[in-house]
């Protein structure tokens, strides 16, 4: 890979991640009234969201690897990525499940919690920035392992490295501006599902079930924007394994 294109690659991060804010942006402008079904297919075209969660269940399911001789460092680095990118996806799916292992959980409504309570989105807008600054601390570490693995492959590669060294400070502060929208968008979808809620003006006996599923549907939500999220994150670390590919290449 060469400099210019592996600055393309940063150009891409930010483009991507500027790209699902613009996504977000765009649904909520259009109506306080959003249909989930269409939020959802507008992200799935955006972003290869089932593709990050196969990974992560081939990953999940993977025999365990045996040690790699040294002729093989270059393949070693682009498996710990691989094993890495799962890893990460793997615990943004476990914090939406239904159990209560992990630390940072989607929130639930709890049998004795009131239905004031459980409408309060505070605790959602809590759970979305702590995964976001769970993935942003694991992918940034990811990528200076990554980078630091690079340097050791080859003087071309060690340049490679060295450059995007540069580059990672300055990127990683607008990829991270960018991001740091999203909640704020989420919190107009959220207000967005709640006028709808009151606007149907359902019957006592199934006011709180009917909330539940307003609930169920932000889940689905804030889980593909999650993915969303960690797909944009990772393509400069993914620049640097594709730098590896095209340096095996040019060596055959």
């Amino acid at each position: 890979m060469t400099q210019a294109s592996l600055l393309s690659s940063a150009h891409q991060s930010h483009a991507k991640s500027s790209a699902l804010v613009r996504t977000l942006a765009e649904l909520l402008e259009v109506d306080a009234q959003l249909p989930h079904q269409r939020f959802i297919e507008r992200l799935g075209q955006t972003f290869d969201l089932a593709d990050s969660i196969r990974i992560s269940a081939v990953h999940e399911q993977a025999p365990t690897v045996e040690a790699l001789p040294a002729n093989t460092d270059r393949q070693a680095v682009k498996e710990a990525y691989q094993r890495e990118r799962a890893a990460i996806t793997r615990s943004a799916l476990q914090s939406f499940a239904d159990d209560d292992s992990g630390r940072m959980r989607f929130p639930r409504v709890r049998p004795e919690m009131t239905l004031e309570e459980a409408m309060a989105p505070e605790p959602y807008a809590i759970f979305y920035v702590a995964q976001q600054r769970n993935i942003d601390y694991r992918i940034r570490d990811l990528h200076a392992s990554t980078r630091s693995a690079l340097a050791d492959l080859s003087p071309k590669l060690a340049r490679l490295a060295a450059l995007d060294e540069v580059l990672a400070d300055p990127l990683s502060t607008a990829v991270r501006r960018s991001f740091a929208a999203v909640p704020r968008l989420l919190r107009r979808r959220f207000d967005a599902l709640l006028a709808n809620y009151h606007s149907s003006e359902p019957e006592p006996s199934i006011a709180r079930e009917r909330w539940l599923q307003a609930l169920g549907r932000l889940r689905t939500e804030m889980q593909g924007l999650l993915l969303a999220e960690i797909d944009a994150r990772l393509l400069p670390t993914l620049g640097l394994i594709e730098a590896v590919d095209e340096h095996d290449n040019n060596d055959d």
